[in-house]
């Protein structure tokens, strides 16, 4: 009987063996079928909602780090906020007080103007602060101004800037100022010890037009590469501080000459002869905030944030930042933006 068993079961198994063949794979086509039919957690947990938080706004003070030294200081560069080109050159040995013109661009004469500060923005009536003020001393001792040094632009100051802008030949009914009309000289009348640009030179905003006599017994300050602008809006004056001492210091200047200033920047340093110092703005802007992680780089270098993902982007140009934030110009044009546009999807690529 048990030979028998055997040859009856042989067809058995081979039943068995021939059924699981042809069934598994059915069943595992069909199970990979049912999961690929069913929706993926997984991917489903990798789409993440956009997080959009609040513009904040808050008035920050510009500030940087500089290099000092005591010694001699190379002649003070005065540069041209004018665009153009150079038809009348400075002359060396130009005694330059306001007033005085310095050169000509494109026929136009541009002025020296002797201040504490350079003037730093375009004004016009409604505007105020110290700036102005500075704007109606000039105007004053031109004999084109009368009144009160408030710092505010009135009609009086408009009147001025009108017979101003005449004089400059940018023609009747121009009321504003605009800084390319005058070289600030420094915060003292000088002389031009060396010109930087002759007859057919082209000239932009930023470039330097002469040099006046090198500076004795100076504080040296020695700007980051680019000017101390491009660590933030420092306007047109700030404050140097070394230890103890904190003295008046202009943007761009790259010295203090006041003897009572240098003094006392000499006490703060001895024995020392150079050292570390920090500089601010005298006057505080406003900015708008927002996280750092908002900002999304388009592939031509553009920079962007977001109101929502179907917005078109907000094209930006960060004037500072802190510690996980970026700080923009107070006329960004949002309430609120996306802080997490890396991982959500964005409807119009920044930069395009």
């Amino acid at each position: 009987m048990s030979r028998r068993s055997g040859r009856d079961g042989a067809p058995l198994t081979a039943w068995v063996v021939l059924t699981g063949l042809l069934v598994v794979p059915v069943l595992v086509l069909g199970g990979w079928w049912a999961v690929a039919r069913a929706d993926n957690p997984t991917r489903a947990a990798a789409q993440v909602e956009a997080v959009v938080v609040p513009v904040t706004h808050s008035d920050v003070r510009a500030e940087t780090g500089v290099t000092i030294k005591l010694g001699d200081a190379p002649g003070r560069a005065a540069t041209t906020s004018a665009a153009g080109t150079v038809t009348s050159a400075p002359r060396v040995g130009a005694a330059l007080d306001n007033g005085v013109e310095v050169l000509r661009v494109d026929d136009r004469p541009v002025r020296a103007m002797v201040s504490a500060a350079p003037p730093w923005r375009a004004l016009a009536v409604g505007d105020s602060g110290p700036d102005v003020a500075r704007l109606q001393e000039f105007l004053t001792t031109l004999g084109l101004y009368e009144g009160p040094v408030d710092g505010k632009f009135g009609p009086a100051v408009r009147r001025a800037v009108e017979q101003f802008n005449v004089e400059a030949g940018l023609g009747r009914a121009v009321a504003g100022f605009d800084p390319a009309t005058v070289v600030w000289v420094g915060p003292t009348p000088t002389t031009v010890a060396e010109a930087l640009v002759t007859e057919g030179t082209a000239v932009a905003p930023g470039v330097p037009v002469l040099s006046g006599p090198a500076r004795h017994d100076a504080v040296v300050v020695l700007e980051p590469q680019g000017g101390i602008a491009t660590s933030g809006d420092f306007g047109g004056a700030a404050t140097l501080t070394v230890g103890a001492a904190t003295v008046a210091y202009a943007p761009g200047s790259g010295s203090v000459d006041d003897a009572a200033a240098v003094e006392a920047v000499r006490a703060a340093l001895a024995p020392a002869t150079e050292g570390t110092a920090r500089v601010a703005a005298d006057q505080a802007r406003e900015v708008a905030v927002v996280p750092a992680s908002a900002l999304v780089q388009g592939a031509d270098g553009t920079l962007c944030v977001y109101g929502s993902p179907d917005e078109p982007p907000v094209e930006v140009a960060p004037v500072g930042g802190g510690v996980g934030s970026v700080q923009l110009g107070p006329d960004l044009p949002l309430t609120e933006v996306v802080s997490n546009p890396g991982r959500v999807g964005l409807e119009t690529p920044c930069g395009s």
